[in-house]
């Protein structure tokens, strides 16, 4: 019997549960945590990691993806709205009908006394008959969804689990609403696990300091590149083909601490080396610099941030030559909105970048002179309420500018990556250099 080969889109899966390439991390005692916690525990289980770090699938892993109930908080606008979405999940209707129908049977007699013969002799005769009246009588009643007290219902001391994703993202006009409502749900027997970024881990507990002491924190750090390179070591094995650690490590540092975004190179690595399943007859590859950048640019086309990063360099609204022009050491030139984000995909790469930090990549990059500080930190300000303002609905900034510690964050590390990797800020440079034909 011939045993299926496995495909690539298999075992690398940047969107699904990794079942070929989970890496455990059992140093970190995370699923150990989460599994006892998940046994005997009545508390809410808090995880908390960078965007595209592994919160969800670590949950999937200890929980089982079929037992677990997910929830956005971009989704939860009002508090109850947090209990209708596991109602959605469940399948339960919004209104319910019940109804009965009752019959009524009336039986009635009647006597008839006839006289029948010739003229002159009288029979008499009795008879009885009887009739049937039927009525029907339609009794119905609605009922309609019950919220917290329905979920409990169904999901109290059950395998389920409810995952609260992004608690964060929830306004935080009703975070402590929602939050009472969650420790109500916990005490009742409804398991529940909550999902946020780090800078804002404790936003449940600062909602309600109720729940101080009835909160499990797991904490999830950015990935080493050590723990990065055992995605591709377990996916090239099952499909039996190798490539060179140099290019390997290489991709793992862009990855930017994701796994996530790991899965997704080396899922297009794949492609790029025409490797649709496992190889019959293993086989070993070397990539040239020309290769790794096809394969690392092809990657960013699925994390589009071109509108975001056009918005970013072109900064607020200025008047033509109002702005001081830069020049960088490659012979591109660009004002204070390129010129940073040049500097913030050179390398290292880095999600967070102090202000110091960014300054000496500013003086590495261009060639006389560069942003001054007070320029620097004016233009961070200003980057951070581009990225607010540019994101769609309910989903967090890409990029920040912490004020208060001088630091420019990158919480998604896609971001980072679309910025190293795209070319896209080379060629909006070099268009921004290219003589303007109209004036000749």
């Amino acid at each position: 019997m011939t045993r299926e080969r496995l495909a690539a889109s298999v075992v690398f899966t940047p969107t699904d549960f990794p079942h070929h390439t989970y890496v455990p991390r059992d140093t970190l005692h995370h699923e150990r945590l989460l599994r006892e916690w998940a046994r005997t525990s009545t508390q809410i289980a808090s995880v908390s990691g960078p965007s595209k770090a592994g919160k969800t699938v670590l949950v999937q892993r200890v929980i089982g993806k079929e037992h677990l109930i997910t929830v956005s908080g971009a989704s939860v606008r009002a508090p109850d709205q947090l209990w209708e979405r596991v109602l959605d999940w469940c399948g339960e209707p919004h209104t319910t009908m019940a109804s009965r129908t009752d019959t009524v049977a009336d039986l009635a007699g009647k006597e008839h006394n006839l006289r029948l013969g010739t003229s002159g002799t009288g029979v008499a005769t009795r008879g009885n008959s009887q009739t049937t009246t039927t009525g029907a009588e339609l009794l119905s009643a609605t009922s309609q969804r019950r919220g917290l007290p329905q979920v409990v219902d169904q999901l109290a001391n059950s395998q389920y689990t409810l995952l609260l994703d992004d608690f964060h993202y929830i306004p935080l006009a009703i975070q402590s609403d929602v939050a009472q409502q969650l420790k109500d749900a916990a005490s009742r027997g409804v398991r529940i696990c909550v999902a946020s970024v780090p800078h804002r881990s404790d936003n449940v507990v600062r909602a309600l300091p109720e729940l101080r002491g009835r909160v499990l924190a797991v904490d999830i750090d950015y990935w080493s590149v050590k723990d990065l390179l055992e995605i591709p070591r377990m996916g090239l094995e099952a499909l039996r083909f190798s490539v060179d650690a140099q290019s390997l490590t290489m991709f793992a540092k862009e990855a930017a601490g994701s796994p996530q975004l790991m899965q997704s190179i080396c899922k297009w690595m794949c492609d790029e080396l025409q490797i649709r399943e496992a190889l019959d007859e293993p086989k070993a590859f070397v990539l040239d610099a020309a290769k790794r950048r096809a394969i690392l640019e092809v990657s960013t086309f699925g994390a589009d941030f071109r509108t975001l990063v056009r918005a970013l360099i072109a900064g607020p609204r200025a008047r033509p030559g109002e702005r001081q022009s830069y020049s960088h050491y490659d012979g591109r030139q660009g004002d204070v909105y390129l010129t940073i984000m040049r500097a913030v995909a050179m390398d290292p790469p880095r999600l967070a970048i102090h202000k110091d930090e960014l300054t000496k990549r500013l003086s590495e990059l261009c060639k006389d002179k560069n942003p001054d500080g007070a320029s620097l930190v004016r233009a961070c300000l200003q980057l951070g309420q581009i990225a607010q303002s540019t994101n769609a609905a309910h989903s967090g900034p890409s990029l920040e500018w912490d004020d208060q510690d001088n630091v420019l964050v990158l919480p998604d590390p896609y971001l980072l990556f679309y910025l190293r990797c795209s070319g896209m800020l080379e060629r909006e440079a070099d268009e921004a250099n290219a003589p303007d034909i109209t004036q000749s």
